[in-house]
């Protein structure tokens, strides 16, 4: 018996994805819109393919536990090793059919190797009714090896925010990520733009942060759909909706966006400003000349008034044009390692390292002391991350806190702005930290820092 065709889908996906070190998203689509395939068959390569690149660093840690010399192990063989250890451990297909389907696999990319592949994974199968091969309740290293995450990430999350949270996280990262969007005003008003959205098929409901945030219950009908090509609604985690929202942008309120990346927020802040009366002065900033002219359309493209879009370098405040009195307000999206947002960038969970971690929270400390040298006195910055470790979070404000750059600032809770669904959330200093859990948002922190007039 061949290779099944939606195995082989998976198997091509598996290979893109390696040898362009790209993201699975795109690659997976690419693939699936040139095989024809059962709907059955699109819904196992897109289970497989996904499977595999979430659990990588435990089926490679699994499988070279179980070969001599697994350094020797070509690339494409190794794929279908994975693909079969995945479906042996983590979708339990029954064994002949797994062990038969990897042995092919093999056979058809090197058959010389279809001996080895068929020892390994009959030992493997053999072994399966007893994986994770301890009590994941109570072993960090037995939870990473279940729920298939690196052992650093998973000790790191239990040591800092608990174990039931860590325990969460890991089950929100091996579940789909619901798909949340943000209402457009400058192009209809709400009730307009939701009627769109049912049309499209979505079933849409209003979720947290506020009334502006929308979940749907069918993501393909929404992406699919009117609402989302003609810009009534933009995609957004609703846990990243926090940032603007922390911003709290006023009419004529001077504004800068920093980083602003697509401009997503770039849109919530004017939005919020133009809702509480009119169109607040904003610089929209990218330190790349393309991804500014990029982001200078889109906001054409959705209406948005108000926004001056410019490139600069955050860590150079000179290149950054400012108003001779200050910003009233900056938002610093900082880039960040992702760690939040892992069930919507599987890739990222085996390329990101503790290393990056630490690597990261240096340049968002260079970043925020930068950016907050352009606020005037009484007016705030509002810094955000799309990750959940307390380094990157914690660690950044406490040390721009505790420098001299940050000695005329002061936190000013966010608590204003957080639902009361969301409550859990908030911390004791009055900052935003969500961490991933099934059914809900993404892992982001939100803090405001407001700039103190100096004394005389």
């Amino acid at each position: 018996m061949s290779v099944t065709a939606a195995r082989s889908v998976a198997l091509k996906t598996l290979a893109a994805v390696r040898e362009r070190d790209a993201y699975l998203g795109p690659v997976l689509e690419a693939q699936l819109s040139r095989a024809t395939l059962s709907e059955a068959d699109h819904a196992l390569v897109t289970r497989l393919a996904r499977g595999v690149i979430e659990a990588l660093g435990t089926l490679d840690d699994v499988l070279d536990a179980r070969i001599a010399k697994p350094g020797s192990v070509e690339p494409r063989v190794r794929d279908a090793l994975r693909l079969a250890a995945y479906e042996i451990l983590f979708m339990r297909t029954p064994a002949r059919a797994a062990v038969h389907q990897g042995v092919e696999a093999v056979r058809r990319v090197r058959p010389q190797a279809s001996g080895l592949a068929n020892a390994v994974l009959r030992r493997l199968a053999d072994e399966a009714d007893t994986f994770p091969w301890g009590d994941p309740a109570a072993d960090p290293t037995v939870m990473a090896r279940a729920a298939g995450h690196p052992l650093w990430l998973v000790k790191m999350v239990a040591e800092e925010s608990g174990f039931d949270v860590a325990r969460l996280m890991l089950d929100a990262n091996n579940e789909p990520a619901p798909l949340y969007l943000r209402h457009n005003p400058f192009v209809a008003p709400l009730d307009e733009a939701l009627s769109i959205l049912a049309a499209d098929g979505a079933e849409p409901r209003i979720s947290p942060p506020d009334a502006s945030s929308v979940v749907v219950q069918h993501e393909r009908a929404a992406v699919r759909g009117r609402a989302l090509s003609e810009g009534y609604f933009l995609v957004t985690d609703a846990a990243a909706q926090m940032a603007p929202l922390a911003v709290a942008a006023r009419p004529g309120m001077k504004i800068l966006d920093a980083g602003a990346g697509r401009g997503t927020k770039t849109l919530s802040l004017q939005a919020a400003a133009v809702l509480a009366g009119g169109p607040a002065d904003i610089l929209s900033l990218d330190v790349h000349d393309f991804k500014t002219k990029l982001l200078r359309e889109r906001m054409d493209t959705l209406g948005v008034p108000g926004v001056e879009t410019v490139t600069g370098d955050i860590l150079d405040p000179s290149s950054i044009p400012t108003p001779d009195d200050g910003f009233d307000a900056v938002l610093l999206d900082a880039p960040c390692t992702g760690l939040g947002t892992l069930r919507r960038h599987p890739e990222q969970r085996w390329r990101v390292s503790a290393d990056d971690v630490e690597r990261m929270a240096e340049l968002q400390g260079s970043m925020l002391s930068a950016v907050a040298s352009l606020v005037r006195p009484g007016g705030h910055v509002v810094y955000s991350t799309c990750s959940v470790a307390h380094a990157e979070n914690d660690g950044v404000i406490e040390g721009f806190l505790n420098s001299p750059a940050g000695s005329e600032f002061r936190t000013v809770s966010v608590a204003d702005i957080v639902p009361a669904e969301w409550q859990h959330y908030l911390t004791s200093q009055g900052w935003f930290r969500s961490i991933p859990e099934p059914g809900g948002p993404d892992g982001h922190f939100v803090a405001r820092l407001e700039r103190q007039a100096s004394e005389a």
